[in-house]
């Protein structure tokens, strides 16, 4: 009998030591997985800015994730796993939402960039068009008129004064 409770005692040490440890290895690999979600929100942003879209909502987004991450490994380090793996989980909804809404940022950017690009070249064709045409119509009108005074005047006869 007592043997049966040494080894209950023992046994029940054993398996909570296992379940410590396999609690902290489940919320190491949330708060990695945050992490990595963090990273990868924080590169789609740097994209969409590169693109020209305006991510300073995204920014503040982020960094309320960070802050929430920032406390999950606090949490981590104290013991608290529980507390851990519930910010840790807080945080990949936030990232993941950031990172969709940086992709379409940089998407509409995109787009936005390209069409005036091709604005600015239809702009400049339209205009250089509209020039050379008013040049031309102004030369013809200096041309025409110049056409009308010509047989009114009389040329200059050079004096010989030898």
């Amino acid at each position: 009998m007592i043997a049966l409770l040494v080894f209950l005692a023992f046994g029940s040490c054993f398996y909570s030591g296992i379940y410590v440890f396999a609690q902290t290895d489940q919320t190491a690999s949330k708060l990695q997985a945050a992490n990595n979600a963090i990273d990868s929100a924080f590169n789609a942003v740097m994209d969409a800015e590169k693109a020209g879209a305006n991510v300073t909502g995204l920014l503040v987004k982020l960094n309320v994730a960070a802050d929430d991450l920032s406390q999950a490994e606090n949490s981590y380090q104290s013991g608290d796993f529980n507390a851990a793996a519930v910010q840790a989980d807080s945080v990949l909804p936030i990232a993941q939402e950031v990172t969709t809404s940086a992709q379409n940022a940089q998407q509409t950017a995109s787009v936005s960039n390209q069409n005036g690009f091709w604005f600015t070249i239809a702009f400049s064709e339209i205009g250089a068009t509209v020039f050379v045409l008013a040049l031309f119509l102004a030369w013809r009108k200096i041309k025409s008129n110049y056409m009308k005074k010509l047989p009114g005047l009389k040329p200059e006869v050079a004096e010989n004064t030898a």
